[in-house]
């Protein structure tokens, strides 16, 4: 409230001063326009240290735009007082007025992920920069550097500053309109209080006052309305930010986001078309600057889309892997295991049988006992790793089972070739040699049991685990590190229960 209180006294007071002091009335006019632009300076300041953190440097591209208006007034000021020149169109001036919108229009362009990419930081760059040559030369083909050379120079100038800032004040309506972030809603409050206002105010005043008989400032206490858009940014700035009562659609924000990095490059178009009659090359390569800055800032946001994609593909991936991986020896787990065996069993066109090598660590209870649970845990990633490092072939799937026990698919593999894959492991583990005091082997050994199975329609993957588990049973009770045979005959047909030792 202080601060619209503030805003209309300072307002009232340019005005009153004019109708009261008519004299010196373009010296105050100087005097409140340069005024007021301080305050909204300063305001723009203290609105980036209310951004949050990281500060949204946004808003020192709307300082950098108040800077360049205050050196058009500036310039217009030498040419009053310096050169005594009252032309109401100075041509340096006039391109400052034209030129300060160009850093809120970066901003204003920039799309929130695409804004922190070098790549377009380029672009808008490349385009700004001939946006700035084709507004240079624009308002150069109209007016001189001492001014318009008759009414109709003028009033094509101030019509330039109308298209300009009309469309520069929808485009930030419509950021401001369609923003979902606490900051950009600010940022853009501001940004959109100062141009609307600027639109209208400078309309009024370019055709209703200067180019209506009143060529110098002071003449008219209307020179206070030039106040009104660095008061309104004044208080946008300042004020604590109001609470929302309506929040755009989802796609309304994202199209509008999409839709920005446009604004700049249409500038670009508008301003190259305007000048192709004087500067055709100029204007030419302004259109076709245009076009490819929008081309390649559309493919290269692709470009980043699908690497975006992929790289969340991959994460998901992992992700997924990591609910089938044992975090302890980093094999598949029981979960990764159940699905293996399914997937194996109704594989189409499976001939050969599957086997099941279930294996048991011999006296593990007694092992942690002795070393410790730490030491346990140290010796089943010791096993996973040279389980499988040796003895599995390319097709062959290994897991941890629980516990201290694992298991490992072969599909395709006949008797023989199972019983060798058993061996094979149990041997490899028997020589590494693995201290164990307390088993009779006085090294670390394991069981192994093979079950076998035909995939059929009367059977599942539990018949093949009922059987390799069958088959440790008879390997264990038979003295422990060795490998205990399929089953004969009920292969694949029974669901018997079968108990454990430890």
């Amino acid at each position: 409230m202080k601060a619209r209180i503030a805003a209309v006294a300072i307002a009232a007071a340019h005005a009153l001063a004019l109708l009261t002091v008519p004299l010196p009335g373009m010296a105050i006019s100087y005097v409140f326009f340069f005024g007021v632009a301080a305050l909204a300076m300063g305001s723009v300041v203290y609105a980036w240290t209310r951004s949050g953190t990281p500060r949204d440097r946004r808003w020192w591209l709307l300082l950098a735009s108040l800077a360049l208006w205050m050196t058009g007034m500036a310039l217009s000021a030498r040419q009053n007082y310096v050169l005594d020149n009252s032309n109401p169109a100075p041509g340096d001036s006039m391109f400052f007025y034209i030129l300060y919108v160009l850093p809120v229009l970066v901003s204003v362009s920039s799309a929130p992920v695409a804004a922190r990419k070098r790549w377009a930081m380029s672009i808008d760059l490349v385009l700004a920069t001939l946006l700035g040559v084709l507004f240079y030369v624009r308002t150069f083909s109209i007016v001189s550097v001492q001014g318009a050379m008759g009414t109709q120079q003028a009033t094509d100038v101030a019509y330039m500053l109308d298209f300009e800032n009309a469309c520069l004040a929808m485009a930030a309506l419509l950021r401001y309109v369609a923003t979902d972030r606490k900051d950009d809603h600010f940022f853009f409050r501001g940004v959109t209080a100062f141009f609307v206002t600027y639109a209208i105010c400078g309309y009024v005043y370019n055709h209703h006052v200067a180019l209506a008989g009143h060529p110098e400032f002071g003449t008219s206490p209307f020179d206070a309305l030039l106040d009104l858009p660095f008061l309104a940014l004044f208080i946008a700035a300042v004020t604590r930010q109001p609470q929302r009562h309506w929040h755009p659609p989802v796609y309304l924000v994202r199209f509008v986001q999409s839709a920005s990095p446009t604004f700049l490059a249409m500038s670009v178009l508008g301003f190259g078309l305007m000048v192709i009659p004087g500067y055709p090359t100029l204007g030419i390569v302004g259109a076709i600057a245009a076009v490819i800055g929008i081309g390649l800032r559309g493919t290269l946001a692709q470009v980043d889309l699908v690497e975006e994609e992929f790289r969340l593909s991959r994460s998901r991936d992992e992700l997924q892997g990591l609910v089938f991986v044992d975090s302890l020896t980093g094999l598949a787990n029981r979960r990764a295991l159940d699905e293996r065996l399914l997937r194996e069993w109704h594989r189409q066109g499976q001939q050969e049988p599957i086997a099941l090598l279930m294996i048991d660590v011999d006296f593990f209870k007694e092992y942690n006992d002795r070393f410790g649970h730490l030491a346990g845990d140290e010796c089943l990633r010791a096993l996973a790793a040279g389980m499988l490092a040796h003895g599995t072939r390319a097709g062959d799937f290994i897991a941890r089972f629980g516990g201290e026990e694992f298991a490992v698919v072969a599909p395709g593999t006949r008797p023989g070739e199972a019983l060798a894959l058993a061996e094979s492991l149990r041997t490899h583990v028997e020589s590494l040699q693995i201290a164990h005091p307390a088993s009779p082997f006085q090294r670390l050994t394991i069981s192994i049991g093979v079950g076998l199975a035909h995939p059929s329609s009367d059977g599942g993957p539990l018949d093949l685990l009922n059987a390799a588990d069958r088959a440790l049973y008879r390997a264990k009770q038979s003295g422990r590190n060795r490998v205990g045979a399929p089953d004969g005959p009920r292969l694949g047909a029974a669901r018997a229960d079968t108990r454990r030792m430890s």
